[in-house]
């Protein structure tokens, strides 16, 4: 072990991994338990700074910042639902880990959290995205209009909330421009942006262009747009 992955192991908090299941075509379902997940400073939207790689003949500290599903800070239990298809290193991390594994982390952190002033909300992404678009879509109260679109190019790449629903909308395509992601919320009945809070996730080039198109064609406040690249 070199001596930078024995200092993190030193100031990292740790936690142990009891679950793993694929739970999509490009998505798995882990969980964390451990006393180090005791009192958090967790807002619904944060995520979470995982390292791996800490041992073995080729350790290499890693980091991954993967979105907070969930957290129970009674069951001292976190859930990850990390995406694959990128197939780089977090990607044969998640594939290859097993319960039993050891977790280092810190955190929680981030910015992507619910605005709780808004009227109505907007939440839009694609598979690398759900998890974190599932923990706002939880917090917003059921007597407020929530507008959503979730890109996914096959079925298989859809996984339901923790509950087992669906509060989502998904639009199955190959791809999609901003053009016609915001053509598919007007369709739903987003017909003016007055109060509507816009949550932006996903490639970095389509966040850039449905930001742009949100402030120069249908007049949105920046106030009112929070986008978060998720992938490049």
């Amino acid at each position: 072990m070199g001596l930078l992955d024995s200092l993190a192991k030193q100031v990292l908090k740790r936690a142990t991994i009891t679950r793993v299941v694929p739970i999509a075509r490009h998505t798995y379902h882990l969980t964390l338990q451990g006393p180090d997940l005791a009192d958090l400073n967790y807002t619904p939207g944060q995520t979470l700074n995982v390292f791996f790689d800490l041992s073995g003949p080729e350790a290499a500290l890693r980091k991954r910042t993967y979105s907070i599903w969930q957290y129970d800070p009674e069951a001292l239990t976190l859930e990850l639902a990390v995406c694959t298809f990128s197939n780089g290193p977090g990607a044969r991390w998640a594939q290859q880990c097993r319960p039993g594994d050891d977790v280092y982390f810190n955190g929680p952190g981030g910015k992507f959290v619910l605005d709780t002033t808004a009227a109505s909300y907007c939440l839009l992404g694609d598979v690398a995205t759900l998890s974190h678009l599932y923990a706002l879509r939880r917090q917003i109260p059921p007597n407020q209009t929530v507008f959503s679109l979730v890109h996914v190019q096959s079925q298989d790449d859809c996984f339901p909330d923790l509950d087992g629903s669906y509060p989502l909308h998904f639009a199955l395509a190959n791809h999609l421009s901003a053009p016609e992601v915001l053509a598919e919320v007007a369709a739903q009945g987003l017909r003016s942006a007055a109060g509507c809070m816009f949550y932006i996730g996903g490639s970095q080039a389509l966040c850039v262009e449905t930001h742009q198109l949100l402030r120069k064609q249908w007049h949105v406040p920046t106030a009112q747009l929070k986008a978060k690249p998720f992938w490049k």
